[in-house]
Order: C-alpha cells, then sequence, then structure tokens
C-alpha cells in the first residue's frame, strides 16, 4: 500500500513542507551557506529525502526561476547603463563628435525597451510578411509611435 503524506498532500494540494524548505533555502543563499539539504531538514523531510530535494520538480522549477530573475535583473542593470552611455564628446577645439557605435546600441536598447514595455504608453512593433512573385518573403518592421497616433 502507498505511503500517505503527512502532511495531507496529494496531486492537488502542495506539501507546506515545500514552502518552508524553500523559506530555508533562500535564507541560506542570504547568508552565503547555500544548503538545500539543510534547509530540508529543517522543514520537516525525512533524510532520504532531504538528501534527494534538489531533484523534487517543485524545486527545480523554483530554482530555475530564481536564477531567471537574476538574470533579469541583471539585464535591467545593463539596460539602464547603456541608456546612459555619453554619446557625445568635445574635442579639444570645442567641436562635439557623434560616437556612432555607442549611439547605435543605445537605439537598440531604447527600440528594445519601448516595444517591450512601451506597449501600454502607445509604442508597438508590427512584422508583416509578403511573398513576390518568385515566392520569396520579405518583411516589414512597423514601427508605431506615441505621436504619428495623435496626429
Amino acid at each position: 500500500m502507498a505511503e500517505t503524506n503527512p502532511n495531507g498532500a496529494n496531486q492537488t494540494t502542495s506539501d507546506p513542507r515545500e514552502q518552508a524548505c524553500w523559506d530555508f533555502y533562500v535564507e541560506s543563499i542570504a547568508n552565503g551557506r547555500v544548503n538545500a539539504y539543510e534547509s530540508a531538514i529543517k522543514a520537516g523531510y525525512e533524510e532520504a529525502t532531504a538528501k534527494q530535494i534538489t531533484v523534487r520538480r517543485w524545486f527545480i522549477e523554483r530554482l530555475a526561476d530564481l536564477d531567471r530573475k537574476e538574470m533579469l535583473s541583471l539585464a535591467e542593470k545593463v539596460l539602464m547603463k547603456t541608456l546612459k552611455y555619453k554619446t557625445h564628446e568635445t574635442d579639444d577645439n570645442g567641436n562635439e563628435k557623434v560616437k556612432s557605435d555607442l549611439l547605435r546600441i543605445q537605439v537598440d536598447a531604447s527600440k528594445h525597451l519601448t516595444s517591450t514595455l512601451g506597449k501600454n504608453k502607445g509604442y508597438s512593433t508590427k512584422v508583416e510578411g509578403d511573398i513576390g512573385i518568385s515566392g520569396e518573403i520579405t518583411k516589414h518592421v512597423l514601427v508605431k509611435f506615441m505621436d504619428e497616433q495623435s496626429g
């Protein structure tokens, strides 16, 4: 006969130890002493289960989500830094020079941000495809900005 979960967890109800284990695990990360096994023991898992906690589906999914959040945070910092690049410089004669390589990077970052974060502000990107006479597919990218809508 199959052993039942002591906390009443089943296919529709999660085991409350999962959240407790995850909380202890995140706390161990914050303290610089990452230890999934110890976190599982603190949450009330038996030793055999605690030794295998990192291969449990719920743990793997939460770990992947944690990794994605960290990567997203780093990407946001890079984008912010990119938007603050100094794209113009003045030479010794007082002439202003455009740093075209940095400006191009900045424009690309700005396009990305307006097409993703700017959707609620009226920015949108539409990709259309055409099939030519010879059968080749050509794409046209249309970018619509707020000021174009109000005209």
